[in-house]
């Protein structure tokens, strides 16, 4: 099996994480922009990473879809907890790495002058390993150009970068006080959410130089990097009882009080242009932009559809089993996630997502 991605991106670190956890044997490709356009472009249709070509021949492709089918073909240690609320749980904290902290990770790398001089000489020298350095920047910037041209897509701008940065610093000091009494998010043993969460804190803010200091006083989120980095076999339990520890509380309210509202306006956005097109396959990318708040700064985003993708797995979680989790909903601001029904299901199909 082969994994093809870089080292900055923190989608294909959530994978390899995953993989070097549970013991998938399998050989770490990073691509040059050749075999971006010939191999990987070829097989899924588009140059992105991770991908993933398994023993049997075939492609996977998002690193959800990826975990999700390994955890189906690799049956033992699952990482998956066997309570439905720390089942939930860990898929939240999913959403909230994949689909909110980019705003973050990339606010960082692009915003902070050493961070993206890193991140060009990165891109070169694994796209374009045979060049001169200076030569290689040149001709990859039109990548960073459009990686940089996401921030304001996803609502970082001067208004709003004061609360993304006070939020980002919270988020990281709660998460060393919780992982003082916990190895990882649920106990002794990793969960989906330990991975994503994993995925954008290392790839970006400690690997990039320019950020790393914002984990200079993190010592227990470093140690939880390190054993995500170069994981030992895995042999701890989740927390008994189904238990969401407390002293996570703080991340699910930051989830509940400001990234679910956006999803939510995501759902009535689709339910709207569902009205003019009933007879649509696919959703549009992005359906307008509406007002979000971050950090008490409130900003315009893009409305991106694959984002109420990734919000199915959590609704789906709470669905199997709805009166496990309802009291936890309600004690850490989950009451409007409690009672939301998705408006349209969306699948993976050909490496696209298409409505069911």
């Amino acid at each position: 099996m082969k994994l093809y991605g870089w080292p900055v991106s923190p989608y294909t670190q959530k994978v390899k994480s995953y993989l070097l956890t549970r013991r998938i044997p399998f050989e770490d490709v990073v691509p040059t922009g050749a075999m971006l356009r010939r191999t990987i472009q070829g097989a899924v249709g588009r140059v992105i990473m991770p991908t993933v070509q398994h023993d049997g021949g075939g492609w996977l492709q998002d690193s959800s879809v990826i975990i999700d089918w390994m955890e189906a073909h690799h049956p033992g240690d699952s990482i998956s907890p066997p309570g439905p609320r720390q089942r939930l749980a860990a898929l939240l904290v999913e959403l909230y790495a994949d689909e909110w902290l980019p705003m973050a990770a990339l606010h960082y790398r692009w915003n902070i002058e050493e961070n993206a001089a890193f991140v060009r000489a990165e891109f070169a020298r694994y796209a374009l390993p045979w060049l001169p350095g200076m030569l290689g920047r040149r001709l990859i910037e039109p990548m960073a150009g459009k990686m940089s041209g996401y921030l304001p897509l996803l609502g970082v701008t001067p208004e709003t970068i004061p609360g993304l940065e006070a939020s980002t610093e919270a988020l990281i000091a709660g998460l060393d006080v919780h992982l003082r009494e916990h190895d990882f998010l649920l106990g002794g043993r990793p969960c989906i959410g330990d991975f994503a969460l994993y995925g954008p804190l290392w790839a970006h803010l400690f690997r990039d130089p320019g950020s790393r200091w914002l984990l200079d006083d993190a010592p227990s989120v470093r140690a939880w990097m390190e054993r995500l980095t170069t994981p030992a076999p895995l042999s701890g339990s989740f927390r008994a009882d189904d238990v969401v520890p407390e002293s996570l509380d703080f991340l699910f309210r930051d989830l509940f009080a400001e990234q679910w509202p956006y999803i939510a306006s995501i759902h009535r956005a689709i339910t709207s242009w569902l009205v003019d097109h009933p007879a649509a396959e696919r959703l549009p990318r992005s359906l307008g932009t509406t007002d979000f708040t971050l950090g008490g700064r409130v900003g315009q985003r893009k409305l991106i559809t694959a984002a109420a993708w990734m919000a199915q797995r959590p609704l789906d979680a709470l669905a199997a089993d709805r009166t496990a989790s309802t009291a936890w909903l309600e004690r850490v601001g989950g009451a409007e996630f409690l009672h939301t029904t998705a408006p349209a299901r969306q699948i993976q199909r050909d490496f696209r997502l298409v409505l069911a």
